[in-house]
């Protein structure tokens, strides 16, 4: 798997971005969100640069469901 520049650095970003929120709703003991986190990451890691495709095609989407829980988690 060839990966660019670009793809490195959204693999680098998203890497963090996945740690910290798996870490987070461990705090949280929503274990199964973590796990469903970790599995979306692999998911997602194992198929950058499968194909020609452009950077927006490689983003990692947030689920809505857990801003919603963490802002309300940050409010209570």
């Amino acid at each position: 798997m060839a990966v660019n520049t670009k793809q490195k650095k959204r693999i680098d970003i998203s890497t963090c971005w996945a740690t910290k929120r798996i870490s987070v709703m461990d705090n949280l003991e929503r274990y199964e969100d973590s796990y469903a986190i970790a599995e979306e990451f692999r998911e997602w890691i194992l198929h950058v640069g499968e194909k020609n495709e452009n950077l927006r095609d490689s983003f990692l989407n947030l689920p809505k469901e857990l801003k919603e829980l963490l802002d309300q988690k940050v409010n209570d």
